[in-house]
């Protein structure tokens, strides 16, 4: 029972850094499509897009700006 709580952390740690990944993914492909440096449907274009210099930019810029 005592490592249950250890546990449930790292399942947590575990989560929040996949939904964070996953956040930075999605923020990357609408400033792609914001800036209009790929098209709606370009899929390939959204999957190579690096439109900010790092992951963390993306993760910010959308835990800040949570209205479009």
């Amino acid at each position: 029972m005592k490592q249950l709580p250890w546990i449930l952390c790292v399942a947590a740690l575990a989560l929040v850094a996949w939904l964070a990944l996953a956040v930075v993914n999605v923020e990357n492909q609408r400033n792609a499509l914001a800036s209009k440096a790929c098209a709606e449907a370009d899929v390939q274009c959204l999957a190579a897009a690096h439109t900010r210099a790092h992951w963390w930019q993306h993760l910010t810029y959308a835990l800040t700006h949570v209205r479009p």
